[in-house]
């Protein structure tokens, strides 16, 4: 027999009735509460109070799971309604307070867990966001190396050829105790690098790209002993090369040395174990930077910038007069030799190079020339480039005439702000943001045709362009619009 007053309906909305709800959820037994929501109100499991919370919600939050799945299962309750102040579903709010005996059963009961709140946040995003803020990483903490892809070519380490849909740890570090500080993959073979400065490598070996002395594949990680004596402090790779700095600021390449990106003279067709570069351009300088993309390879300074491999117009300088299309020991970008440039760092693509200064300023060698993208963008902390189209006259063999791609570079600051241009036409320009929430990165990642970043609280998003260049009314130039997932 119901106890509910005459006036009270199935449709009842009444406030008060959701009130004496809500507060009747915080005690007593789960046997008891069911008896009171079932006599005390014909609608007791869709009222909602003034701050939008249903008997659901509390159910969710309080951790009472044989309440929760009775109001789902007899009573018809809505597991997706959100509440007013925050937007949280009762997914959201069995995450937020631990209670996830709850979240398991709503989410067997049909619950969403990408649905996000008004802040953009999903349920797992709460989960993220829940670790201490006493918890701080620091560079020398034990890592875990986890790769997946695409493992044609044996690059991801695991010791078959089978592709992964989702991380896989790479067990040999683990099983040895090293502890990995960067990794560069890329389509041929992958590169690693210890705290302590060791260089592993796998996958094909063709043109002695792993250095390991030979052209075997390798199927998972082996140590390069050839820069066993020294320790190294930067690798940088492209498909058919290598590139190692040392901390004594010496520079090591490996591989094939088909546009002389090597920078090794007289120039060697290819080199399968870990080779020095001289130069007298480099003599009494110490270099602090490498970087490589597939026809050329980056070396920096504090004091300037040195290019050397095909000059398809990212080198940063004209072509040679002489006709010599390929530069053999690493030449200085003039363009950027001046007395209150300080180089921060670069980054290489196939077609691109980009460089930032200590004070800010972005440039992008391309077409020739040395173009500056951007002014006083300070703190940068990590730059990286994809794209760009080489002049096909100097390897028509090899380079399509009006292929390439276009531009795309990213920056991240100290702050965590990530900033992006990307070309249209002939020009490249800044884009804009286009998510729904502020978030603040640690690392980003830049491929051919996406992206990926990790915020600071740990959130792992992969990015799109989501948008072509458009003209706005009488605002100057034009915007790209980028979607984070």
């Amino acid at each position: 027999m119901s106890l509910a007053p005459l006036d009270c309906t199935p449709k009842c909305r009444s406030l008060q009735h959701a009130d004496q709800v809500i507060a009747a959820l915080t005690g007593g037994s789960e046997g008891q509460l069911r008896a009171f929501l079932s006599s005390h109100c014909h609608n007791a499991a869709t009222l909602r109070d003034a701050f939008g919370r249903t008997a659901l919600h509390l159910a969710a939050s309080l951790g009472k799971k044989a309440l929760l799945e009775w109001l789902l299962e007899s009573k018809c309750a809505d597991l997706m309604v959100k509440d007013k102040e925050s937007g949280w579903t009762a997914l959201h709010r069995s995450a937020f307070y631990g209670q996830i005996h709850c979240l398991i059963s709503l989410v067997k009961h049909g619950g969403l867990l990408p649905t996000q709140d008004k802040e953009g946040l999903s349920v797992l995003d709460l989960t993220m966001k829940d670790r201490p803020v006493h918890v701080v990483f620091k560079n020398t903490d034990p890592t875990e190396v986890y790769t997946w892809g695409n493992n044609t070519n044996f690059s991801l380490g695991h010791g078959n050829q089978e592709s992964r849909q989702h991380p896989e740890l790479v067990d040999v570090f683990a099983r040895t105790g090293v502890y990995i500080k960067q990794v560069v993959l890329c389509k041929f073979h992958s590169v690693f690098l210890s705290q302590k400065g060791q260089v592993f490598t796998c996958g094909h070996g063709q043109g002695g790209r792993l250095g390991h002395g030979d052209e075997q594949t390798y199927l998972v990680p082996r140590m390069v002993e050839g820069l066993m004596s020294h320790h190294c402090s930067q690798v940088a790779a492209a498909k058919d090369h290598t590139v190692v700095l040392t901390e004594e600021g010496y520079v090591y390449t490996f591989g094939l040395n088909t546009f002389h990106q090597l920078g090794l003279a007289p120039p060697p067709a290819s080199a399968h174990v870990p080779k020095q570069v001289f130069s007298k351009t480099l003599k009494g300088r110490t270099v602090i930077g490498v970087a490589a993309g597939r026809f050329h390879t980056v070396l920096w300074t504090r004091e300037a910038v040195y290019t050397m491999g095909l000059n398809g117009g990212q080198l940063g300088y004209l072509l040679d007069p002489n006709g010599e299309k390929c530069v053999t020991a690493p030449r200085q970008v003039s363009a950027l030799h001046h007395k209150d440039v300080t180089i921060a760092m670069a980054a290489a693509s196939d077609g691109a190079t980009v460089v930032v200064t200590e004070k800010g300023d972005v440039y992008l060698l391309a077409d020739y020339q040395c173009k500056k993208m951007a002014s006083r963008q300070l703190n940068i902390k990590k730059v990286l480039v994809s794209g760009g189209s080489l002049d096909h006259r100097v390897d028509p063999q090899i380079l399509n005439d009006g292929g390439g791609e276009k531009v795309a570079i990213l920056a991240l600051d100290e702050a965590g702000r990530v900033f992006c241009w990307r070309s249209s036409g002939s020009s490249v320009r800044q884009c804009r943001w286009a998510y729904g929430r502020q978030v603040f990165m640690s690392d980003i990642a830049l491929s051919k045709n996406s992206m990926m970043f990790v915020t600071q609280e740990g959130e792992g998003f992969s990015g799109v362009w989501a948008g072509e260049y458009k003209k706005y009314g009488e605002k100057k130039g034009e915007e790209l619009r980028n979607m984070l997932h």
